[in-house]
């Protein structure tokens, strides 16, 4: 397992060197309103990757047959077709409303992009877990190496020409090479599972139903409640601040977000080969502590910066970045914690526990949002008091989470064996 982890480890950190390097130049060439458009697309893209296969990758290390597992990934590629098809009509038909309504200065352009993208981003997830099935993960590590560095390359390229579209377009060209290192070597595999074939396995699809309907579903208001931000604070209080939050994201959110998807295959391919009783709980309790310990860490290191440290790092209009960026904090170290177990709940079969506990988590962030600005004063008061209330909603989610899953984890003893 530490073998793995270690690649995994690698391919992300040399990623995310180049992305935290590269976001002192693409700060000062882009404005705030330019990150506010990146925020906009990697709300599609990520939801698209997430829901984007119906989930089925999540399902992908369960079968003990090669044939049940590419039915699984049959019905898995068919639903990126769907997502692409779905997309599409959206992304076209709302382009001008969506620009409007969020102050997105072109994003027509980039909307048109966006099927191609979101398809991209949700078969690289497929194909990233069929790797992780076969226990071969150096695709994996280059694939989270080389798209960064092909992704922020493109972004410097192009500012000169797309001042406000080049970040997005570049992030659109780093998924694109994250999919073609997922596929290398894979191309028979998806040809044998295409989704316009008779299904390998049609028996396997059938057993795995709770994938596509309570998975699918957790995951919808999971991932809508991971995003809604965007949405409520865009709108609400304009491109500035959405593209301040932006920031917040790619120095602290995404770094600890690829390092816990980085675990998180890994920590469940390792508790499968783990006996139910101690043996699980010691994994589980042996990861938990290594993920909290980064998480310290990370909250520790930015609440100590000073507060002029964005404005130095990137220049005057990032000045009122920090306050955000220390709001923002405690919401990022403890989704970090969150999404590095979360693969504990297939473990332990919980898939309705992870419906009931996304829909809580939606419904915290919009009670958060509609509290904090409807009540700033019980969020410390002053202009961010919304964004406060999603922040204090959200750490309560997750404190609520670990203790579930913690839960979970003690009193599973052979349910599934």
């Amino acid at each position: 397992m530490m073998g793995r982890m270690a690649k995994l480890f690698g391919g992300s950190l040399a990623g995310q060197l180049v992305a935290f390097a590269a976001a002192f130049v693409l700060a000062r060439l882009y404005s705030p309103e330019a990150f506010a458009h990146l925020e906009v697309f990697a709300l599609v893209t990520g939801i698209a990757a997430a829901l984007g296969t119906g989930k089925f990758e999540q399902a992908l290390m369960l079968p003990k047959s090669e044939k049940d597992a590419l039915g699984l990934l049959w019905a898995g590629q068919r639903a990126v077709w769907l997502t692409v098809m779905v997309i599409a009509v959206l992304a076209w038909g709302t382009a001008q409303w969506v620009a409007q309504t969020w102050s997105l200065e072109g994003w027509t352009w980039v909307a048109l992009g966006l099927p191609l993208f979101a398809g991209l981003a949700a078969h690289s997830r497929l194909m990233e877990y069929w790797h992780h099935r076969q226990s071969k993960v150096e695709n994996v590590a280059l694939a989270q190496a080389s798209g960064p560095m092909l992704s922020e390359w493109t972004k410097w390229m192009v500012s000169g020409w797309l001042p406000l579209g080049g970040l997005s377009w570049g992030s659109g060209a780093g998924i694109g090479l994250r999919w073609g290192v997922m596929r290398r070597g894979l191309a028979a595999t998806c040809s044998s599972a295409a989704p316009w074939k008779k299904s390998p396995s049609s028996e396997a699809v059938r057993a795995h139903r709770d994938y596509p309907t309570w998975v699918l579903a957790g995951s919808a208001m999971n991932r809508l409640a991971q995003w809604l931000h965007v949405l409520l604070i865009g709108a609400t209080m304009g491109p500035l601040l959405l593209g301040w939050m932006g920031i917040a994201r790619r120095m602290v959110m995404l770094p600890l977000s690829l390092l816990a998807t980085s675990a998180a295959p890994v920590v469940f391919k390792s508790a499968m080969e783990q006996a139910d009783g101690a043996p699980l709980r010691r994994l589980f309790f042996r990861v938990f502590a290594g993920l909290a310990a980064v998480a310290v860490a990370v909250g520790t290191a930015v609440w100590m910066a000073p507060d002029g440290t964005t404005a130095w790092l990137f220049g005057e209009p990032w000045r009122g970045a920090m306050d955000v960026i220390r709001i923002l904090t405690p919401w990022f170290v403890l989704n970090f914690i969150s999404a590095g177990l979360g693969s504990m709940f297939h473990r332990v079969k919980k898939p309705k526990w992870i419906t009931a506990l996304d829909a809580l988590h939606l419904t915290a962030v919009g009670a958060g949002w509609y509290l904090g600005t409807l009540h700033p004063e019980w969020f410390g008061g002053g202009e961010w008091g919304s964004l406060r209330g999603i922040v204090w909603a959200k750490c309560a989610y997750y404190l609520v989470n670990m203790v579930v899953l913690i839960t979970a984890v003690n009193q599973h003893h052979d349910e599934d064996r």
